[in-house]
C-alpha cells in the first residue's frame, strides 16, 4: 500500500471516471475532508466532456418536457459559472430566427403533458416550426425562472432592423436574442479542478490522487490498481468504502467489470459536431451564436469557438462503444444542410471542415419515442454490494457538474457519517468574482508589457492557464522559439507536462494545448511536441510512433488530416 493511503485513517473513496463529473465528485469530498483517488483508464477529460457543445445553459428546450427543476437548476448554476469560474465561462448572446408569427404552441403543449406520441397528436397535424409567440413565451419563462442578476432578459427583433446574424428577411422576418453561456475549453476547466482539489489536499493533509491509464480489479471488498502504461509496475490494493462510477457512457461496462449486477442504467445517444474557419460563416454570425429550428424540428446551433465556428448537434441513438462515435457523412451532410437554410448565402462544404467529432451522452435508460424525450437531468444508482456502497452517475451536463458532485458528495457524507464542513458553491476556479473586471485584451496587454513576451504568447498561455499565465511568464525570459502553428513556447509545454498528468502525445495535444479543434495543427507541430514529451517521460515508444499513433487518433476522433 503506497503512502498516500497508509498515512490516511480512513481508507479513500474510490471514483471512477476523471470526467467532468468525477472531477467534481472528487473536489467537493476533498473539500470536506474525505480522501480520495481517482482512476480513470485513459486521460482527464477523454469521453464526452470533450465532445460536447460547450455550452453553460439553461436548456431552453427542456421547457416544452415539463422540466422545470432541471431548468431552474441550469439556469442557477450558469449564473454561478459566471461569477466563480469567470475566467473559463463567458456570456454568449444567442439568436433564435422565426419564420412564422404562430405556430407551435399546441405541439408544445402536447410535449408538456407527455401526449407527444399519443393518437391525438398524431390527429392534430400540427403546423411546423415554433412561431413567434411560442419562442416568446418560452424565453418568458426561461427569463422568470432565471430571475439573473448577471444576464439580460431576453429580446425581440424584426430581421434587418439593427445588428446581429445575417439572416435573409424574406425568410427570417423575426429573431428573438437572449442569452446564455460559453464554457470554450471544458478539458483545460476538468484540468483547473484537479489543480484547485490538489491545492486543497495539501492544506487540509487529506490524501488525494489521480491515476489515469489504469485498471481496476474489484475482489469482494477490495479493489486492485494497476497501471495500463507499466503492468510490472505495482499494484495499489484497499478497500474503499464507497466506489463511485462517473464513467459516463462506459457506465454499464463498469459495473460489470467491477462484478456488480444491475439492470441496464444508461442508454446513449451520439451528438456530433462539425468544426469550420469559413470567413464568411463567421462573417454572417456576427460574434454571436445562432439557435435553430432545423425543418425536422430538431433545434440546432451555430456557435463562435476562437477564429472557428462550431456547428451542431445531432441526437441519435447509440449501441457501440462510446470510444468508436465518430461523426458519419450523413450526420455531416444534415448539419451543412441546415447550415444553408439558416444561412443560404454561405457555401459551406464538407471540403471547408477541418475537424468534426462525436460524443456520447450517458443518458437513463427509459422509453422514448424520440431522442429529444429522453430526461436531461441527473440521478444515481445506489446499492451496497459486499458492504461496500456503489454510486453510479447517469445523465449530467457541463452547467450542473458541480451541483451533480454536491448531490454525490452528500450521499458519501451521509454514508460516512460525516458532517458537511465546507461547500464549493462559492469557491472560485480562477481569477473569481471582480466588482470591475478588466478587459480581457486590456490584460493581455498589460501582461506582454510587464514581462517582456509577445502579445501572442501571453495570448496563448492565458487562453490555457489564466491567472497562473503571469507567473510562468514572469520565471521564463522572453524566447522566439515557438511550437509550430502556435504561439506556444517549447519550455511552457514542458511545464504542462510536468504539472498536468500528460501521459501521452494525444493527452498534450487534445486536452492539454487544445490544438485538435485548431485549424494550424500541423504535422509538424505533432513532431515537436513529441520530442518534448519523450525528453521528460519514459515512454514505450519511439518519437515517430507517438507521432503515427496520435495522427491515427486525430483522424479517426476528429477526421484531422495534417499536412
Amino acid at each position: 500500500m503506497n503512502d498516500i493511503l497508509a498515512t490516511s485513517a480512513r481508507a479513500p473513496v474510490l471514483v471512477l471516471g476523471a470526467g467532468i463529473n468525477g472531477i467534481c465528485v472528487a473536489r467537493d469530498l476533498v473539500l470536506n475532508r474525505v480522501p480520495v483517488t481517482i482512476v480513470d483508464t485513459r486521460d482527464i477529460a477523454f469521453g464526452a466532456t470533450a465532445k460536447s457543445s460547450r455550452l453553460i445553459h439553461g436548456g431552453l428546450r427542456y421547457l416544452e418536457y415539463g422540466d422545470f427543476a432541471l431548468v431552474r437548476e441550469s439556469l442557477h448554476e450558469r449564473d454561478r459559472l459566471l461569477e466563480y469560474a469567470s475566467d473559463f465561462v463567458t456570456p454568449l448572446k444567442l439568436h433564435i430566427p422565426i419564420r412564422h408569427r404562430t405556430g407551435g404552441l399546441l405541439a408544445a403543449a402536447f410535449r408538456f403533458l407527455g401526449w407527444q406520441d399519443t393518437w391525438l397528436a398524431r390527429a392534430c397535424h400540427f403546423r411546423p416550426g415554433r412561431g413567434l409567440w411560442t419562442v416568446r413565451l418560452g424565453l418568458w419563462f426561461y427569463d422568470l425562472l432565471a430571475r439573473s442578476r448577471v444576464m439580460p432578459r431576453h429580446t425581440v427583433y424584426r430581421i434587418g432592423s439593427g445588428s446581429g446574424p445575417a439572416f435573409t428577411p424574406d425568410r427570417f422576418p423575426w429573431s428573438c436574442a437572449y442569452f446564455d453561456a460559453q464554457l470554450l475549453s471544458p478539458e483545460r476547466f476538468c484540468v483547473a479542478l484537479l489543480r484547485d482539489t490538489e491545492q486543497l489536499a495539501r492544506t487540509a493533509g487529506v490524501p488525494f490522487e489521480v491515476r489515469t491509464y489504469h485498471q481496476v480489479r474489484r475482489m469482494g471488498p477490495t479493489v486492485e490498481v494497476t497501471s495500463s502504461l507499466s503492468p510490472s509496475g505495482e499494484a495499489l490494493c484497499w478497500q474503499p468504502p464507497v466506489i463511485i462510477n462517473a464513467t459516463g457512457a462506459w457506465g454499464d461496462g463498469t459495473l460489470r467489470e467491477l462484478n456488480v449486477t444491475t439492470p441496464r442504467l444508461l442508454r446513449g445517444t451520439k451528438g456530433s459536431h462539425l468544426f469550420t474557419a469559413h470567413a464568411e460563416l463567421r462573417a454572417a454570425l456576427a460574434g454571436d451564436a445562432v439557435y435553430a429550428e432545423a425543418p425536422d424540428g430538431r433545434l440546432v446551433f451555430l456557435i463562435p469557438l476562437a477564429d472557428s465556428v462550431m456547428i451542431g448537434t445531432t441526437d441519435e441513438r447509440f449501441e457501440g462503444s462510446p470510444e468508436d462515435a465518430v461523426a458519419t457523412t450523413a450526420e455531416i451532410d444534415y448539419l451543412i444542410e441546415l447550415t444553408h437554410e439558416i444561412f443560404p448565402q454561405v457555401d459551406l462544404k464538407p471540403s471547408d471542415l477541418f475537424a468534426h467529432c462525436a460524443g456520447i451522452r450517458p443518458l437513463p435508460a427509459v422509453d422514448a419515442t424520440r431522442t429529444a424525450a429522453i430526461p436531461r437531468g441527473h440521478s444515481l444508482d445506489a446499492r451496497i454490494v459486499d458492504g461496500q456502497l456503489i454510486l453510479s452517475l447517469i445523465g449530467g451536463k457541463l452547467t450542473t457538474c458541480r451541483a451533480f458532485g454536491e448531490e454525490v458528495a452528500d450521499r458519501v457524507l451521509a454514508h460516512l457519517n460525516m458532517p458537511r464542513q465546507a461547500s464549493t458553491r462559492t469557491r472560485p476556479i480562477g481569477t473569481g468574482p471582480q466588482t470591475q473586471r478588466i478587459p480581457l485584451n486590456q490584460q493581455i496587454s498589460q501582461l506582454a508589457d510587464r514581462t517582456g513576451h509577445s502579445r501572442e504568447t501571453c495570448q496563448a498561455i492565458w487562453s490555457l492557464w489564466h491567472r497562473d499565465a503571469e507567473e510562468w511568464l514572469t520565471t521564463y525570459p522572453p524566447t522566439s522559439a515557438r511550437i509550430t502553428g502556435t504561439s506556444l513556447p517549447p519550455d511552457f509545454v514542458a511545464a504542462v507536462i510536468e504539472q498536468e498528468w500528460v501521459h501521452t502525445l494525444e493527452d498534450l495535444t487534445e486536452r492539454r494545448l487544445m490544438l485538435a479543434l485548431t485549424p494550424q495543427l500541423r504535422r509538424a507541430t505533432l513532431m515537436e511536441l513529441a520530442e518534448i514529451l519523450h525528453a521528460r517521460r519514459t515512454l514505450p515508444n519511439s518519437v515517430g510512433e507517438s507521432v503515427v499513433r496520435c495522427i491515427a487518433r486525430l483522424q479517426h476522433a476528429y477526421g484531422r488530416t495534417l499536412d
